[in-house]
């Protein structure tokens, strides 16, 4: 029975040293703070990008071609003679359909062809805007979209702005963490998010989408700052 008694003694001490040896090779639990913070760069943005459409129609869909071809190539060199540069012009092949008649209750009817085409621009200098505007349509251009607006700096401008939303996430967190007593450490993880909605001018586009080539003098254009954000999610160890 001593025996016995023994065994089991040693069974057990066995395990408990077992155990505390598994517990002792186990890493530190860390203690983490999570904080999120946006952070923000403004600046004037100095490329344009517009776009626009040529359409022409005609009872004829090679004449419809023929007449869009015509229109487009006027366009491109009107915009070669504002001294834009070629490789920043970009301009969609030639699309022809057929346009239908529907009278009430007989079978649909063919009343001709729509050719069309798309071009778009890249204006590294946003100076000329103001001219372009009417210029393009009374080149031709049938459509002009709202124009979108770019940074020739973009990825260090949203650089700084990532820069930016990070310190103020570890602000926060030092400053949720100062009351207790506790320093921020090291990052843990982190996501970044960044993101930039341009707001386009609309005066003139609104004027040549309606097919109306204005006769008054160029408009000034605004462009204004415009904001590229950048949002973070952290977490840091806890010391």
């Amino acid at each position: 029975m001593q025996k016995a008694r023994l065994l089991i003694f040693i069974a057990l001490a066995g395990a408990l040293a077992a155990g505390w040896a598994h517990a002792d090779s186990q890493p530190e639990q860390l203690r983490l703070i999570s904080s999120s913070a946006t952070g923000t760069v403004e600046a004037t943005p100095d490329i344009a990008i517009m776009s626009g459409r040529i359409i022409e129609e005609s009872q004829e869909a090679e004449e419809a071609i023929r007449l869009a071809q015509r229109k487009l190539d006027t366009v491109i060199r009107y915009l070669k003679q504002q001294r834009i540069n070629p490789d920043d012009i970009r301009a969609a092949q030639v699309l022809v359909a057929p346009k239908w008649h529907y009278p009430r209750n007989q079978p649909r009817q063919l009343s001709g062809y729509e050719a069309s085409a798309n071009f778009t621009i890249k204006l590294r200098d946003v100076g000329l805007l103001a001219n372009l505007y009417g210029g393009l349509i009374n080149a031709g251009a049938g459509e002009l979209q709202p124009t979108q607006f770019d940074f020739s700096n973009r990825d260090a401008l949203e650089l700084d702005a990532i820069a930016a939303a990070v310190q103020r996430a570890r602000e926060k967190a030092l400053a949720a963490l100062r009351p207790l007593g506790n320093k921020v450490g090291e990052v843990q993880n982190l996501n970044i998010n960044t993101h930039w909605q341009p707001a386009p001018i609309m005066r003139r586009e609104a004027v040549a989408m309606m097919g109306v080539a204005s006769d008054a003098g160029a408009a000034e254009v605004n462009i204004g700052n415009h904001t590229i954000e950048a949002q973070v999610n952290a977490s840091f160890r806890i010391e």
